[in-house]
């Protein structure tokens, strides 16, 4: 229990770490940001997949690594469909964590307020053309997301 605890939590602190550095990178660059951010979603898709691997999720871990070297390869060609899908899987965790905090008897603003930006956020980077104000959003959270994550990786 206490190794998965373990594998569980140094993922967590990986991924944390990916989201801060995209969400600098979405503040810092703007303009660069959908390329570089490309890259970096290139990069956290393959090392996800390696973990996956690692873990012995076979099917897993060989779809992140071929969404991973499909954004790497073909980069701009894909752009549309990775802002839709990174848009839609955004989302998704935005629902997630919305459905996790009202499950919690104590309702704190912040834990109901960031999954429903997130969502919102999500749901514009899929469909919307406000990309420039949308990146500096979608870093700011991914910021908030890293560091929320990362005080979490690091307690347990």
């Amino acid at each position: 229990m206490a190794k998965s605890k373990k594998k569980s939590s140094g993922s967590s602190l990986i991924m944390s770490i990916l989201y801060i550095i995209i969400g600098i990178v979405l503040l810092v660059c703007p303009g660069d940001a959908i390329s570089i951010a490309m890259t970096i979603a290139g990069v956290v898709f393959i090392v996800s997949g390696i973990l996956e691997l690692v873990r012995k999720n076979v099917l897993g871990g060989i779809i992140s690594l071929v969404i991973g070297i499909a954004i790497l390869v073909l980069g701009w060609a894909l752009a549309e469909i990775v802002l839709l899908v990174l848009g839609i899987l955004i989302a998704i965790k935005g629902i997630i964590a919305l459905v996790q905090a009202l499950q919690q008897k104590k309702k704190k603003f912040l834990q109901i307020f960031f999954p429903i930006l997130t969502i919102v956020v999500g749901i514009l980077l899929a469909f919307g053309n406000l990309t420039g104000i949308i990146l500096i959003i979608g870093g700011i959270l991914l910021i908030v997301s890293g560091v929320l994550g990362l005080i979490g990786a690091l307690k347990k």
